[in-house]
């Protein structure tokens, strides 16, 4: 017990240390660039987008730079950058090359080795490592270096940092920050200690649960976000109608659009139509209805059919903006969609 008690201390005691020598490094530099590892994955997004926050606590402009090609990461991990990008400065090369400067503070994430960063070579002065696998010769060297491999991961590092500094963790990044460190214990099943525990106690306390961390971990995870989005941007019209349009420029499955306007009839409305794009010039119109409206009616005005409560149609040589326009032509009269009684 007392030797838990004394590592326990130790642990907190390097976190105190960590941020006491990033704060000043931080505050001398101009900006701050936060790198996680190539071929990124949970622990390494996570932790990063975790600095991220911690360096904006600090009123100091930071980006964190993912040089991978995303669409050749796993799905999980785009979806966690997906979710990222419209509230953490996440950055590509091309940026990264127009921004850097020579006054700027570099910090590696989940990764202490020029092998497997984007940048093969950073001055010591100017480097910060935030890890927790073994330090070796081909470790980088730097001014500040946080390797703890009694740490279960990145992500429990950096949650302790940012809960040291009493700075609230948004409940979408407390999921992050528990699915990596699932990923790097294989799901609570090795490199754990009673500190990875607390660690996932305090997520817990800002929002995280187990069953949304994992969600990452699903095959279908990117398929069920791209669901969620639609359901978000859906649009209501007159006569309770529910509609969501798809994004130019993205194809999506049949039952991605079916989901989306299943989703939608849960809402207080008659009738749902999900439309996007499944194809190259191909467009797909999912409709569900409630028994006040007969969507097989409304399909068959655009080529399409279906039963009362569910139909479908797929538009060829057609584009999404000239398919709203139709749809909306015929569900906007309430004679057309309401059954003949």
């Amino acid at each position: 017990m007392r030797t838990i008690v004394v590592l326990e201390v130790i642990f907190l005691l390097r976190i105190n240390n960590l941020k006491v020598n990033l704060e000043q490094k931080i505050f001398q530099s101009d900006k701050v660039f936060i790198m996680p590892h190539i071929n990124a994955d949970f622990d390494a997004i996570a932790s990063s987008v975790g600095m991220s926050l911690y360096v904006s606590h600090l009123d100091k402009d930071n980006y964190v730079y993912i040089g991978d090609v995303l669409c050749k990461l796993e799905n999980g991990v785009q979806v966690m950058i997906d979710e990222c990008q419209e509230k953490y400065p996440i950055i590509g090369q091309k940026q990264y090359e127009q921004l850097k400067g020579n006054n700027d503070f570099n910090i590696l994430c989940d990764v202490n080795k020029p092998q497997r960063t984007y940048e093969k070579v950073i001055d010591r002065n100017h480097l910060a490592i935030i890890d927790h696998h073994n330090k070796d010769d081909e470790t980088f060297d730097a001014c500040i270096e946080h390797i703890n491999p009694a740490a279960s991961s990145a992500s429990e590092i950096v949650t302790e940092l940012l809960s040291s500094s009493k700075i609230k963790i948004p409940k979408d990044l407390a999921n992050m920050l528990y699915a990596g460190i699932l990923l790097d214990t294989n799901k609570l099943r090795k490199n754990i200690n009673g500190n990875t525990h607390r660690t996932i106690g305090k997520l817990i306390d800002h929002g995280a649960t187990r069953d949304e961390a994992e969600e990452y971990f699903t095959e279908d995870v990117f398929s069920n976000r791209r669901v969620e989005k639609l359901v978000e941007k859906a649009q209501f019209l007159n006569y309770r109608i529910g509609l969501t349009v798809g994004e130019e420029g993205i194809e999506y499955k049949r039952d991605e659009l079916a989901k989306a306007a299943d989703a939608l009839l849960t809402s207080k409305v008659d009738a749902t139509f999900a439309i996007g794009y499944i194809g190259e010039g191909v467009v797909s119109i999912s409709a569900r209805s409630k028994d006040t409206v007969d969507s097989g009616k409304v399909m068959g005005e655009l080529k399409g059919g279906g039963g009362q409560n569910s139909a479908a149609t797929e538009l060829t040589n057609a584009n999404i903006d000239e398919t709203v326009k139709e749809l909306k032509k015929i569900i906007l009269p309430k004679h057309y969609i309401i059954k003949d009684v």
